[in-house]
């Protein structure tokens, strides 16, 4: 009856996700807490990750079964999660699959228990060839073959070229890796690295303070008591390219959630001072339990709207890791594939980048050294924008500037670009 469940809950927050846009990790959250065995939180987490990661791909193999047009969405969905298992899933017995997500059908309207028990037999028979696109267009067929939105793709191909763009589409379905940041207020990263190596099959890597877990870390004593942060090896870099140095007065513009913030604290060995903005009252709490946890004691946190700080040449370091599209992220929210991508509301954000950048410029001392970044790959939002800020306000030097597109070492996408006031 377990298993049947597993699939149930799958299913619904695969409708909340597919309808109502909601967030898969937050709903993912609660069944973590859910007094169901392992096996069986596993068995909902593959499904939701992977049906969401591979939905192009599947829908694209549901419309040489059925007329979308005629379909519920539901069952588009059941056949999805469904579809997904049989292909991806190979450890589970087809029976298995095809018998409870016809109970799943009946559920929704009996008159589709039918149709969807024939879709799924032949996929069963027909695997190979529903799942073959070679008869595409090279763009299409890389774009159905890895999931990955076609305008995003064309976006990315102009700003840096087709070979890239193939590149990214290939690895946005990767398997992030569990990487965290040693917090070295609390233990050095040998320290932590030899008291651990063999339990989580730690590997280091080629970012300081960053290791990368063969296992889930996040719920030992070690998190707990802050030694360590959940952190991409991208976001690291950011801290370690500003480098603020100690007995500093430095400024962090976006917060949350806090590994940022936390980590420039650190690097400063909690000397000076860091003032820390963060315009949703909801994620405070966040950052201070982070602040907290990590043992962090030379930060001021302000909740309010980073475009207003007014702090006239006060600070000698300013990280503005921007709000952006976080087209960077899409191994770990693969919900941003699925939600229609609009050149309006990226526009909107890179009009507020601009703002952002302004107020960086107004409140950094002369000589003063700031890092702009975002976890995208899209030229409008990094190297766009920093040539516009470079044009406008003449004595802004570049010191160091890159793109990381992810693929690289299995990251997040990020641009970082370490900029002087002159």
């Amino acid at each position: 009856m377990e298993i049947n469940n597993s699939r149930r809950i799958a299913f619904d927050i695969l409708k909340k996700v597919f309808k109502n846009k909601s967030f898969s990790n937050i709903l993912l959250n609660d069944v973590s807490k859910m007094q169901i065995s392992d096996k069986f939180k596993n068995l909902i987490f593959a499904i939701v990750h992977g049906t969401i990661t591979n939905q192009i791909l599947l829908d694209q193999v549901s419309r040489k079964l059925i007329d979308v047009r005629k379909t519920n969405i539901d069952i588009q969905i059941l056949l999805w999660m469904s579809i997904y298992q049989i292909r991806f899933l190979k450890t589970i017995p087809q029976y298995a699959i095809v018998n409870e997500s016809v109970i799943i059908a009946k559920s929704i309207n009996h008159k589709f228990s039918g149709l969807l028990n024939a879709c799924l037999k032949k996929v069963i028979l027909n695997e190979e060839e529903l799942f073959d696109f070679s008869n595409k267009d090279e763009t299409e067929r890389i774009c159905i073959e890895n999931s990955f939105p076609k305008n995003l793709f064309n976006l990315i191909k102009k700003g840096y070229g087709n070979e890239i763009a193939k590149k990214v589409a290939a690895d946005c379905n990767q398997k992030p890796v569990i990487s965290f940041r040693v917090n070295t207020l609390k233990i050095s990263e040998d320290d932590f690295f030899n008291k651990n190596k063999e339990e989580y099959g730690l590997e280091k890597t080629h970012v300081e303070n960053c290791l990368v877990s063969k296992k889930a870390i996040v719920k030992s004593d070690s998190y707990a008591n802050g030694e360590i942060t959940i952190q991409d090896p991208a976001s690291i870099l950011v801290g370690n390219v500003l480098k603020p140095t100690k007995e500093s007065k430095v400024l962090d513009m976006c917060s949350a959630p806090g590994g940022k913030l936390t980590h420039l604290s650190m690097l400063m060995e909690n000397t000076g001072h860091i003032i820390g903005y963060e315009i949703s009252q909801n994620k405070i709490k966040l950052i201070e339990e982070n602040i907290e946890r990590l043992g962090c004691k030379n930060i001021e946190l302000k909740c309010g709207d980073a475009t207003l700080i007014a702090e006239k040449e006060s600070f000698d370091f300013i990280l503005l890791d921007a709000p952006c599209s976080g087209f960077g992220v899409l191994k770990r929210k693969p919900e941003i594939k699925i939600n229609n991508i609009e050149m309006k509301s990226i526009n909107n954000i890179v009009e507020l980048q601009k703002k952002l950048l302004d107020t960086a410029y107004y409140n950094l001392k002369s000589k003063g050294v700031m890092v702009y970044s975002t976890c995208t790959i899209n030229p409008f939002e990094n190297e766009n924008q920093i040539k516009e800020f470079t044009k406008k306000y003449k004595d802004i030097e570049i010191i160091e500037e890159k793109q990381l597109f992810g693929y690289e070492m299995n990251t997040d996408g990020f641009y970082i670009c370490k900029m002087m006031k002159k």
